[in-house]
Parts: C-alpha cells; sequence; structure tokens
C-alpha cells in the first residue's frame, strides 16, 4: 500500500498541483496584460484608420448589417469619407485589409494588417508603391498582381470588393 501511494497517488497529486499553480500564473498574466493589450489593439486600429483616411477628424461607428467579409465600417465625422475593415481568404488565412473610401466610393487609401501569409512572398501585398495604385479607384480589378503572391492579391482585392460593397450598403441606407 505505501508503494502506491509513493509510486502513483504522489507523482499524480504533485503534477495536479503543478499544473493548477501554472494556470493560475497564466490567468493573472492574462488579467494583468489585458487592458494594455486592448489599448495597443485600439490604438493600432486607429492609427491604420487614420492612414487610409487621413484628413477624417474623428470615426462614428455604423450600425448597418454589414455584408460578409466586413467587420467594422465607419464614417468620418467631417464627411471625407468612410472606413471598412474587410477581410478574405489568402494562402495562409484570413488577409485583413482597412480600407478608406471617398464619398463617391473611391479608394482613398490601403492598408493590409497583420496577417499569416508566407513572408517574402505574400508579404509584398504591404508594398506602398503597388498599393498606390488602387488609389481613385472604385473597383479593384484594374490593378495588375505581384508575381509570386496571386492567392495573396486576390484576397487584398476580394476585402476591397466586400469593402466596395459595404459602402453601397451605407449608400443604400442613408447611413
Amino acid at each position: 500500500m505505501k508503494r502506491v501511494l509513493s509510486d502513483f497517488i504522489l507523482p499524480i497529486v504533485v503534477l495536479g498541483i503543478i499544473c493548477l499553480v501554472c494556470a493560475g500564473a497564466v490567468a493573472l498574466t492574462f488579467r494583468v496584460t489585458e487592458p494594455e493589450i486592448l489599448r495597443m489593439t485600439a490604438e493600432r486600429a486607429q492609427a491604420a484608420r487614420l492612414e487610409v483616411l487621413p484628413d477624417a477628424d474623428e470615426f462614428i461607428d455604423l450600425d448597418i448589417d454589414l455584408p460578409p467579409g466586413v467587420t467594422e465600417a465607419l464614417r468620418a465625422a467631417n464627411g471625407v469619407g468612410f472606413v471598412f475593415q474587410a477581410q478574405a481568404r489568402g494562402y495562409a488565412g484570413q488577409v485583413p485589409v482597412m480600407v478608406g473610401l471617398d464619398p463617391e466610393g473611391r479608394i482613398i487609401g490601403v492598408r493590409p494588417l497583420a496577417n499569416q501569409e508566407t513572408v517574402g512572398i505574400g508579404d509584398r501585398i504591404d508594398d506602398p508603391a503597388w498599393l498606390a495604385l488602387f488609389i481613385g479607384l472604385d473597383n479593384p480589378d484594374g490593378v495588375q498582381g505581384i508575381s509570386g503572391a496571386t492567392v495573396t492579391v486576390d484576397a487584398l482585392r476580394n476585402a476591397l470588393r466586400y469593402a466596395i460593397a459595404a459602402f453601397e450598403r451605407v449608400r443604400e441606407v442613408g447611413a
């Protein structure tokens, strides 16, 4: 009986205590860091919004039924345009994009957000010179792709199409 206790039950109890301590440490770390992570996430999102719609003074959340692929719709309070966050499936997962549109629905700015696309290939959609080719368009089809990054480019174009569809919905409901 003593051998069963020392060879079997005691190690289980010790491992159980270690697991509880580790789980408690992870929970405490999450609770302590969560406010800072949320603050930093909000700051990054605001910076991306201002990057794609630099003349906006502040953003008003549009409470509308968003089309598939669009996760956020905002209107600039001063009327210079709209910002949409949209995403589409790329090679290695979703490719989220922040898109600024003027009041007529033309693209003012495009900012790909953090994604899991292949480093050195899919991440070439971040090239400012290539992204500038979308400025002034109301349809992303006219911009030539990037060799080797076809799936990621298609995802970005689809996300832009979703954002433009969301703009059309905003125009229909008059938001």
